[in-house]
């Protein structure tokens, strides 16, 4: 896991989340919230990241779009299993009993009455973005990667899931 602020409370993920993402082209965390500004909770616990360190506060304000819950736990999957440059595997559209109880929980480690936001081109769509689509854009905002990420935003807590891959 990426160096932290030393001031930054890591919170635990779910034990089912231990294996679920690949560190070599995600990164996943849980922490406390540090004021109402979370976008600086988000830089705070990415900093040390040697892909993340360069995410832009102002870029992470103006590149993100709420989504919908259930369109979280999609996006979940996509950044545990998902290829950025080749597509989600068809394996994400099947039902996985275990992965998809696995995927709620971690969204719902982000809190009471999270909200969820990504850079994902498809949150564009509302209601109707299919994030598992094979051809989507992004937002950039990780410099020379493709990323995708997903940010559960609760009084309490920061939930931060990335993706990113040499394109």
């Amino acid at each position: 896991m990426a160096r932290t602020r030393p001031d930054l409370r890591v919170r635990s993920l779910p034990a089912c989340a231990k294996d679920r993402f690949d560190g070599a082209h995600s990164f996943a965390t849980l922490v406390a919230r540090a004021g109402a500004d979370w976008h600086g909770t988000v830089i705070d616990a990415v900093q040390g990241h040697p892909v993340l360190r360069h995410v832009d506060r102002r870029e992470l304000g103006e590149s993100v779009l709420e989504v919908s819950p259930a369109q979280a736990v999609e996006l979940a999957g996509l950044i545990s299993v998902g290829s950025l440059v080749y597509g989600p595997g068809e394996s994400l559209r099947a039902p996985d009993p275990e992965r998809d109880a696995c995927l709620r929980e971690v969204v719902w480690a982000a809190g009471n009455g999270a909200r969820f936001f990504t850079n994902h081109g498809h949150a564009e769509d509302g209601e109707e973005g299919d994030f598992l689509a094979s051809s989507f854009h992004a937002k950039v905002l990780a410099g020379p990667t493709v990323d995708i990420c997903l940010v559960g935003v609760s009084d309490e807590n920061v939930l931060i899931l990335w993706r990113f891959e040499d394109d």
